[in-house]
């Protein structure tokens, strides 16, 4: 019989309760502004195709633009309003003023509109005033981080993913603000030999380590594991072996072959992260229910082992594949990670929020399997061929890709709506849903 999940491997059992979260509003803006933004990403996608496959086209303002939008406000605003729900929790800590949270998000939504729209709009000298003003935004959440954990009750190898992670989106932040004053300014001399490692930085540290770390939270929770991971503590060892080492060989410029050889170790760490995510899903608890949940998790995972092959060749800076890697990420196993825990989560905290007790996770089950393994189906078949297209040239690809992501993008909130509509469907024959 597998050995129950214990805290061996620096994770304990966390049940889901609200009794340190901020108030519901607080994660719901940020949630909220990342949806949008993968709307908004997805649709300018589709109207872009031909030109953002085409040689050069990643070079250009409107895909330096698309990129933020979905780096800033899509992945970074979801998992700044997953932060603030989950951190106080795991920590035991009491949140942050709501005021000051909010105001954040303020602040996060006018500096990520002003600077994605100047570099859409390729004004350049506006861009530095909104790299600035959000950097100062990020640098607030980074202060709710920083105020949470100090007020710590308990820690465990979770928070350290979070706390690396967030390092890794000041460390972004900053050399994008120093990009965009240096290519006005010309304060650096190169300033562009700040993008590799910046890229790496976000996607492998920032995105990376945030996703990896959530998930080793409510992976065995959200499956009611019967067994505990195994290899936390090393997959975080070598996902930050390899960040530090592909960001000294991009820093560094060093030879291609090295510059990929240096992103080895992390190849590794997603390796025994998707050994671990298979294990906790498939071995998990009556209680959780055959929901769309383990599917999507595991989908997720392979995608960023995939990711995380990719930029082996991106390293060497072979073309096309650090289009492909970046999108990968923000459109591949981002979105994939956060529909699979979302339809098991959001459907808990609106039900606790209106008074419903106790087995409200459950309201995901009422989501009709067929239905949730569409909405998967869509982003990861969109994922499929946007890549196809960046790889063939081929505009009508990507804006399929682009058009499949949207689809997937609308019809998640639609089952969220099923599950917290208390009412149970079937499939019936021609695909109709019926009560």
């Amino acid at each position: 019989m597998p050995a129950r999940w214990q805290s061996a491997d620096g994770l304990s059992p966390l049940r889901l309760s609200l009794g340190n979260a901020p108030p519901f509003d607080v994660p719901a803006r940020f949630i909220a502004l990342g949806g949008t933004a993968l709307l908004a990403g997805c649709v300018l996608i589709a109207l872009g195709a031909d030109r953002l496959v085409a040689p050069g086209g990643w070079d250009t303002p409107e895909a330096l633009g698309i990129t933020h939008i979905l780096a800033l406000g899509f992945v970074t605003a979801i998992m700044t309003g997953v932060l603030y729900q989950m951190l106080p929790v795991i920590l035991g800590a009491r949140p942050a003023p709501a005021r000051a949270s909010r105001l954040t998000w303020w602040c996060f939504l006018v500096s990520t509109a002003v600077f994605t729209a100047t570099l859409i709009s390729g004004h350049d000298d506006l861009a530095p005033i909104g790299g600035i003003a959000l950097t100062l935004a990020i640098a607030a959440i980074t202060a709710h981080a920083v105020s949470v954990m100090r007020r710590a009750t308990r820690w465990n190898v979770v928070a350290v993913y979070i706390a690396i992670a967030v390092g890794c989106l000041d460390a972004v932040a900053v050399m994008g603000a120093v990009l965009a004053v240096s290519l006005r300014t010309g304060m650096l001399a190169d300033p562009l030999s700040l993008l590799a490692p910046k890229i790496l930085l976000a996607v492998g540290g920032w995105l990376g380590l945030v996703l990896v770390g959530v998930s080793y939270q409510v992976v065995p929770l959200f499956n009611v594991s019967t067994v505990r991971p195994r290899c936390p503590r090393p997959v975080l060892l070598l996902l930050s072996t390899g960040l530090m080492l592909g960001v000294v060989a991009l820093a560094a410029d060093l030879a291609p072959p090295v510059r990929a050889a240096a992103l080895v170790p992390y190849v590794a760490g997603a390796v025994l992260y998707v050994t671990d995510i298979v294990r906790l899903t498939r071995f998990r608890g009556r209680p959780a229910g055959p929901g769309i949940t383990p599917v999507g998790e595991v989908a997720a995972a392979v995608v960023f082992l995939l990711t995380a092959l990719v930029a082996l060749p991106a390293a060497a800076g072979m073309q096309p594949w650090p289009q492909v890697t970046v999108t990968s990420a923000l459109l591949g196993w981002a979105p994939l990670a956060i529909s699979a825990n979302g339809a098991r989560i959001f459907p808990f905290l609106a039900w606790t929020r209106a008074g419903v007790p106790g087995a409200a996770p459950l309201a995901a089950n009422r989501i009709p399997i067929r239905a949730g393994l569409g909405q998967l189906a869509l982003l990861g078949l969109g994922w499929l061929l946007l890549e196809a297209g960046f790889l063939t040239r081929s505009g009508a690809a990507a804006r399929t890709g682009g058009l499949l992501l949207l689809l997937g993008a609308l019809a998640f909130p639609a089952l969220i709506a099923l599950a917290l509509g208390g009412r149970r469907f079937r499939w019936a024959p021609l695909g109709l849903f019926t009560r």
